[in-house]
């Protein structure tokens, strides 16, 4: 039952991304028939044909049909895009042999289906290896209700990612490769671009986090917290709309610098307001920074065409996007360690360090400017330059209402998840999960070949995201929540590095700074709204009810990706960005 589910999604995103679901048929499986065996077998064994079999004798068939199936995932490995299916096989494999037969089972997984005891092929008296077993659940309101495990969920995976890689692969190239993702670090450049956001944001959430704790311990108000979250956020708003105007018109790598530096002097202000107690200035300090930032951010991926070749900028997202979310762990677990051991003023200190070390990384950057054009032949820009191209726009708008969501859903984790039974550490799990599906999604993208269908991906990235949170509303199972926000944070990851290329690809590169500063302005206002959303839903209606509005939200995002989808051929502008701008020594 969980298996179909999977083969019929994974079809339905091999079509929307453009792929011939036919060429699953030119796959050559060895020793086939095996699976057709060991699945066959199954069915009798834990059907009511198997109830005339003695228990002994059905344990050690159960376990002979996974011995069948690991012969063929042997006899396979040649088949890399079913890595993930085999993985997935070994981990039920062992976990069933090591019980005799059994697949052990969670009794909390078992009762969120109103079930207590043995379960079909499972059973809650099965204690080896018990979390490898069927711990998870989907919600007894759905027609596939049942539980799985972790080699469940990657067999799933797989299953899906198999279908669409074969349909979408076109010549002999690979569907995934090491390769693909570690070529932009060839290019020395690009190789001081990452590491200098890895250090610079990873300093971004040591301070932000570290505030937040100083001033939480100083005031005890929650309300002076969320005054720091809200200080953080809005002043992009303004340093997107800067970002729109000068980005394009002055050095992308001189600016960078610059960029670092000053945030360096904002935060050395939040050190003095900090060792003088006054709140105010904190959040002074922290507003100037969080403008300066939205210019960075704006910045990098404008510069990125400048620097790769335009088959090599999905990679090159990825990465940057990878290394902001070890940048995101580091840095918040790094606050921790710091509010508990030397003290806040310690942490910040030790983020203008970062600062520091992101100038000097930036300061060796150096790019080839593109010829200057006449002023008459320039094109307009910022929010002008998004509505004179429809398809550009709605990709925004798209990005825009999804975040309204995201927004909505980040401000009813805390009450979600502590009424799911982890109390005031329910967020940080949360946003733990998230991260590490963002890491992994980014991941994917990068090793993955990014053709002209990219935008199809992420309308159907954003469905995706619509049925998961849909299915966390329902749910009331601990385990289960915190795999499914994986899942979202995967599905997430890789659409926010499709976003990234597509605006890329689609805008003239002169224009790219204007593009992604406006963009940063019109998101972050949607996050915003999402946010101040949240408390008056909750007045309304359930934690669980908020996620659902946030999937409605989706849905809308997902139908302005849709509009925004008709692939042209390649622009003039995008043939333009496959020449390498070659660094200057």
């Amino acid at each position: 039952m969980f298996l179909l589910p999977c083969i019929a999604f994974g079809l339905l995103f091999a079509l929307v991304l453009g792929g011939k679901p036919a060429r699953l048929a030119n796959v050559h499986f060895r020793l086939g028939p095996l699976v057709l065996v060991a699945l066959g077998v199954q069915i009798v064994l834990f059907t009511r044909l198997g109830e005339v079999l003695p228990h002994g004798a059905v344990a050690q068939v159960h376990v002979g049909t996974y011995i069948l199936l690991l012969v063929f995932a042997a006899a396979n490995l040649r088949l890399r895009p079913l890595a993930l299916v085999f993985g997935g096989l070994l981990l039920n494999a062992t976990a069933i042999a090591a019980n005799g037969g059994a697949m052990p089972a969670s009794r909390t997984a078992l009762a969120a289906l109103g079930i207590h005891g043995d379960y079909a092929n499972v059973s809650d008296r099965a204690h080896r290896l018990a979390f490898l077993g069927d711990v998870f659940v989907i919600p007894p309101q759905l027609p596939v209700a049942n539980v799985f495990s972790v080699g469940d969920v990657l067999i799933g995976l797989g299953t899906i990612a198999f279908i669409v890689l074969v349909s979408t692969q076109e010549g002999r190239r690979p569907a995934l490769s090491l390769r693909r993702l570690l070529e932009p670090f060839r290019v020395r450049p690009y190789r001081l671009l990452a590491a200098g956001k890895l250090v610079s944001h990873a300093g971004d959430w040591l301070t932000l986090a570290a505030l937040i704790g100083w001033v939480y311990h100083e005031t005890g108000s929650t309300a002076e917290t969320s005054l720091v979250l809200l200080v953080r956020l809005v002043p992009p708003i303004v340093g997107g709309g800067v970002a729109a105007l000068v980005v394009d018109r002055l050095p992308k790598d001189r600016l960078l610098a610059g960029v670092e530096l000053a945030r360096g002097v904002a935060l050395a202000a939040a050190l003095v307001a900090v060792q003088s107690g006054s709140i105010a200035g904190v959040l002074a300090a922290l507003a100037v920074s969080g403008v300066l930032a939205a210019l960075s951010n704006a910045c990098v991926p404008a510069l990125l065409p400048a620097l790769l070749l335009a088959e090599d900028l999905p990679a090159a997202n990825a990465g940057v996007g990878i290394a902001k979310d070890l940048a995101m762990a580091a840095g918040a677990a790094g606050a921790g360690v710091a509010l508990s051991t030397v003290g806040v003023t310690a942490a910040i200190a030790v983020d203008l360090g970062t600062f520091a070390l992101a100038f000097c990384l930036f300061s060796f950057l150096r790019v080839q400017a593109p010829p200057r054009r006449p002023r008459e032949a320039r094109e307009p820009g910022g929010i002008r330059y998004l509505v004179e191209r429809p398809p550009l726009l709605l990709l925004v708008l798209s990005f825009a209402a999804a975040t309204l969501a995201t927004g909505l859903a980040n401000a009813t984790f805390p009450s979600f998840f502590a009424g799911l039974g982890f109390g005031a550490a329910g967020y940080g799990f949360a946003i733990a999960a998230l991260a590490v599906g963002l890491a992994a999604g980014q991941a994917i993208v990068g090793l993955a070949h990014v053709g002209a269908t990219a935008g199809r991906w992420i309308a159907a990235g954003l469905l995706a995201m619509t049925g998961l949170f849909a299915v966390l509303a329902l749910g009331r199972h601990a385990p289960t929540a915190l795999l499914i926000l994986v899942g979202i944070g995967i599905v997430d990851g890789t659409t926010d590095v499709l976003y990234d290329t597509v605006v890329q690809r689609r805008s003239d590169p002169a224009r790219l700074g204007a593009v992604f500063g406006s963009s940063t302005a019109i998101i972050t206002t949607t996050m915003l709204a999402g946010v101040a959303l949240a408390p008056l839903a909750a007045q309304v209606v359930s934690p669980a009810g908020a996620l659902g509005a946030a999937a409605v939200f989706l849905v809308a995002a997902a139908a302005l990706a849709l509009a925004a989808i008709p692939e042209r051929a390649l622009s003039t502008v995008e043939t333009a960005s496959r020449v390498r701008a070659a660094p200057a020594p």
